[in-house]
């Protein structure tokens, strides 16, 4: 009897360790599972991660492009002079007549340059089409048709940035589109202004160059004394008309800080100052333009001396805005220099090897 109960010991305590046993493989396939199933949350091929984007199609330089290539291109722009003849020769006969925006011819290559300087940081294609590039065409072609609608030529021309705009979307996808989008806004200032804010700010910059003109006379012991839109300085009376407003210097002064601003790889910080001293800068140099004209007038009593003098100020007034305008830009990037980034392998391999413990 007592080996039979020992027996009976024995053999239930083989049962639980056999159920002890099972019960811990049972744990640890549930913890080898849950593990599983976390690491399988994690990894990049879950549903919940988001996948990575499809990679971009590299482009060779324009020399190494295929002629289907530039076949293409060339229907496209034949296309575009087409539908676009009628506005295109609306703002040339501005570029051509309209002093204020003589700056129209140049802001076409400067654009392809703002592309070029901006080359190494294109992203590439997409290896599809993206057909959401098509609601900035239809954008476009709904601006032709208001402006054409109520006899608007700047809202027809307006509608050339989101075309290109959209055409670029299309074909090489959203991040082509970032890429191109500053040259693209650049297109902007080979537009003129609709005529009641050419107008509007037109006499508000007159009223500015009269003011501050008049100030300016004073300081260099002239008698000068604004009326409206006039100065006199003694017997000597300066009209400051719209021609003189210094609209022209002002939208010329504007596309170059813009061009600057796109063709620098600084902060925008950096950029956005550049974009606002234009305006100071614009109306001091308008002043200025006046100031001489009418301390020449002062001298030379004559009515051809007068002519050429106020003909020479005129143009020597560009160059001196852009000359003022370069060495704010100057002056600013050395003031305020971008900071370096290295890694800690660059750091230690500039730094000089330590000297080495001299005998004795």
């Amino acid at each position: 009897m007592a080996r039979s109960g020992g027996r009976k010991r024995a053999s239930s305590r083989q049962k639980s360790g056999a159920k002890a046993s099972v019960g811990s493989g049972q744990r640890r396939h549930k913890n080898v599972a849950t593990a599983q199933q976390a690491s399988a949350s994690l990894s990049p091929r879950s549903s919940h991660v988001r996948k990575p984007e499809h990679a971009l199609v590299p482009v060779e330089g324009p020399s190494h492009w295929p002629a289907a290539w530039w076949a293409a291109i060339a229907a496209m722009v034949a296309v575009f002079l087409y539908s676009y003849w009628p506005t295109l020769q609306w703002m040339a006969e501005a570029w051509m007549k309209e002093p204020d925006y003589s700056h129209g011819w140049l802001v076409l290559p400067l654009a392809i340059v703002i592309c070029y300087q901006r080359a190494d940081r294109f992203p590439g294609f997409e290896p599809n089409v993206s057909w959401a590039g098509l609601s900035l065409v239809g954008l476009a072609i709904v601006m032709r048709l208001v402006g054409r609608i109520i006899y608007a030529d700047f809202l027809d021309a307006w509608s050339i940035l989101p075309l290109i705009a959209g055409a670029v979307w299309c074909l090489a996808g959203p991040r082509a589109l970032r890429w191109a989008l500053p040259a693209i806004v650049f297109l902007f200032f080979a537009i003129p202004m609709p005529y009641q804010a050419e107008s509007m700010l037109s006499w508000q910059l007159q009223g500015i160059a009269t003011d501050l003109s008049t100030i300016l006379l004073r300081v260099f012991g002239q008698p000068a004394v604004a009326e409206g839109h006039m100065v006199w300085v003694g017997d000597e009376k300066l009209s400051i008309e719209a021609a003189c407003s210094g609209l022209r210097i002002f939208v010329g002064m504007t596309a170059i800080a813009y061009f600057w601003a796109a063709v620098n790889d600084r902060s925008w910080l950096d950029r956005l100052v550049l974009m606002l001293a234009v305006i100071p800068a614009a109306v001091f140099v308008n002043s200025m333009r006046i100031v001489v004209t009418g301390l020449l007038y002062r001298a030379f009593e004559g009515e051809s001396a007068r002519h050429w003098i106020h003909d020479i100020s005129g143009l020597l007034m560009i160059p001196a805005s852009f000359v003022l305008l370069w060495a704010v830009g100057a002056y600013w990037k050395a003031l305020y220099r971008p900071v370096e980034k290295m890694t800690a392998r660059e750091f230690l391999k500039d730094r000089p090897a330590p000297l080495a413990n001299s005998p004795g």
